[in-house]
């Protein structure tokens, strides 16, 4: 229902998602479609919880005040991350200890020019350093942490919570009417990425802090960027009027899709709602452009999808477009897998969840209808992003984060019986 009628319930679900072990979640940029501030908001605000909770345990989470002022006037000369905007959308959600790097970064905002006295401040902290290497070597009683650290001293320590730690594994889409220019789409992946998951770089800044070695922070990335249509038909979306919104080739699309892997704001980038055609032009012209570059010696951005995202259930498995998926190395997303792109009967009943069979094998595992569809699907080599808001029905469907495996292959291929394909 998009932001204006369903912000609430989307953060609410994100969270209930979070608490109950889910780290992989799907969302679009589509207008009115999905609430991506919501996500990006639950997100951050359950990760600042378990921080905060390591915290109250003891477990140190501070940082050397020299180490990160470097850390920052490095990242701030790379254009392409952001940290002061990266820590600006983690002190909302950390009280203190957020606000308090907010601010000590507020301060470093005017030292971008100045060379002479950017080196001297590096040669003050490297004075410093050695000063405490010194003591510490004098008398380790005396070594802190960092220090020690650095030095290979330290005792074993809790593993720091983390985006990376946590395995947050956040996709989103482009809607097709943004699909306009090469400059468009990197820069909608990288404001997605930013709103989703723009808390996260701070962590990319301690964990280069940490190392010591005057390593760049990292933007934390998006698992999956997915073009979210291969073009704007007409009445896909109200913004898609005249069904040629979309002003690029499938082709031009996908090279510029390549550019967003390439600047580190999706590990992965995937198609979706493409038919087996598409998909197997998309195959050829990456599969061209590899022969090419073997030939000429001259280097390419070419990139097999590493995803497609279609839908697919028990009634309608999209057995041809998996195979075409599973022969050039590509995973396969099923989307609305417990039919909810079904026509529903009379009774206004969901025919896959209603299905005799699947409520049979539900009846003999002790298990929803929804969870041997699930377990169905993941069984047969698909991932799944099922949708809910019901708390009850998240707490169920965590079950197959344990368990995915519960129906036996004998089951499983009466339940490949009731395909209309």
């Amino acid at each position: 229902g998009g932001c204006s009628s369903g912000y609430q319930l989307t953060y609410d679900s994100v969270f209930k998602a979070l608490e109950n072990n889910f780290r992989r979640f799907d969302t679009a940029e589509a207008e009115g479609w999905y609430c991506q501030e919501a996500v990006g908001t639950a997100l951050r605000d359950y990760t600042a919880k378990r921080v905060i909770d390591e915290a109250d345990k003891g477990i140190d989470i501070s940082v050397d005040e020299a180490m990160l002022e470097e850390a920052l006037e490095n990242a701030d000369d790379n254009a392409s991350f952001d940290p002061m905007s990266a820590m600006g959308g983690m002190a909302g959600g950390m009280g203190g200890m957020g606000g308090a790097m907010g601010g000590m970064g507020g301060g470093m905002g005017g030292g971008g020019g100045q060379m002479d006295e950017k080196q001297q401040r590096k040669l003050e902290r490297e004075q410093e350093r050695a000063r405490k290497k010194a003591e510490c070597e004098k008398d380790p009683s005396k070594c802190d942490e960092a220090t020690a650290r650095t030095m290979n001293k330290a005792p074993p320590r809790h593993e720091k919570i983390s985006c990376a730690s946590l395995r947050l594994r956040i996709s989103s889409k482009i809607a097709p009417y943004d699909v306009t220019s090469s400059d468009n789409i990197r820069k909608h992946a990288e404001k997605t990425r930013k709103q989703l998951l723009g808390f996260c770089d701070m962590f990319s800044i301690r964990s280069a802090i940490a190392k010591g070695d005057g390593s760049m922070p990292e933007p934390f990335p998006l698992d999956v960027y997915y073009l979210h249509a291969p073009e704007c038909w007409e009445g896909w979306h109200p913004k898609c009027e005249t069904g040629e919104e979309m002003t690029m080739s499938l082709r031009e699309a996908w090279e510029a899709m390549e550019l967003v892997k390439k600047d580190k704001n999706a590990v992965k980038i995937g198609l979706s709602n493409v038919s087996e055609e598409e998909l197997q032009d998309i195959i050829d012209f990456v599969k061209e452009r590899w022969a090419k570059s073997m030939e000429t010696g001259e280097p390419t951005n070419a990139i097999m999808p590493h995803v497609i995202q279609n839908h697919a259930d028990p009634l309608e498995p999209n057995i041809d477009m998996r195979l075409l998926c599973q022969e050039n190395g590509i995973d396969f997303v099923s989307y609305s897998t417990l039919g909810t792109q079904q026509e529903f009967n009379e009774e206004g009943e969901n025919p896959v969840l209603t299905d005799a069979v699947v409520k049979k094998m539900a009846e003999k595992y002790e298990r929803s209808e929804a969870e041997v569809v699930l377990s169905w699907a993941l069984q047969s080599g698909m991932s799944v992003i099922p949708r809910s808001q019901d708390e009850e029905h998240i707490k169920q469907l965590s079950n197959l984060i344990t368990d995915p495996s519960f129906v036996s292959w004998e089951d499983l291929d009466e339940i490949d019986t009731i395909s209309i394909e």
